[in-house]
């Protein structure tokens, strides 16, 4: 699983959400994501966060070559106002798989 920390251009917010918006349908359609959910920090303007769960590495490569990925990433480029960072962890509870994918 992946936590990605965007920080965005004041001025790009509602863009940025708007394209984000779209990548998430995307990314949720595929079928090794479990889990994709964007976030907004209420306390720091233009803060958001990526919370992904893909099943295995090769579920993470094809997401970043999926055409809505690669829209999303030329869209958003300019809309950041510092280098997004991303952080891989390993989950601990729950460990199935099948209990991360909903809906």
């Amino acid at each position: 699983m992946r936590i990605i920390d965007i920080q965005v251009k004041p001025e790009a917010t509602a863009r940025f959400e708007a394209e984000t918006k779209l990548n998430h349908t995307g990314s949720v359609a595929e079928p090794g994501v479990l889990r994709f959910d964007v976030l907004k920090d209420d306390s720091a303007a233009g803060s958001y966060v990526l919370y992904e769960v893909y099943q295995n590495d090769e579920a993470v490569a094809a997401h970043k070559q999926a055409a809505h990925y690669t829209r999303w990433n030329d869209a958003v480029s300019g809309m950041m106002a510092a280098p997004r960072t991303s952080r891989s962890f390993e989950a601990v509870a729950p460990v199935d798989p099948s209990s991360w994918k909903k809906g």
